[in-house]
């Protein structure tokens, strides 16, 4: 997963302050930056993976739903109905 460098540096600000509030420490930037790259390798893969599923649930759910919208929507077909018709 690619993140642009405003977003990386964004998270490892995000990283530093929530570190600084949660224990009263400064976080360095080498310190942060560790954190964030841990992160990306160990859990971004996981998050992406269950984002993917819920997409294709979504994705599922819906094509379900167009399908018995077609499946309304198409014409009974009359077998024979034109040999009834001549014989009428």
């Amino acid at each position: 997963m690619k993140l642009s460098k405003v977003q990386k540096d964004q998270i490892i600000e995000n990283l530093q302050s929530y570190y600084f509030d949660t224990y009263h420490e400064q976080l360095g930037l080498i310190g942060a930056e560790n954190i964030f790259s841990f992160f990306m390798k160990e859990c971004a893969p996981m998050i992406y993976n269950m984002a993917l599923r819920d997409a294709k649930f979504v994705v599922d759910r819906q094509m379900s739903s167009l399908q018995e919208e077609l499946d309304v929507l198409e014409k009974r077909e009359a077998i024979g109905a034109e040999l009834y018709e001549d014989h009428g």
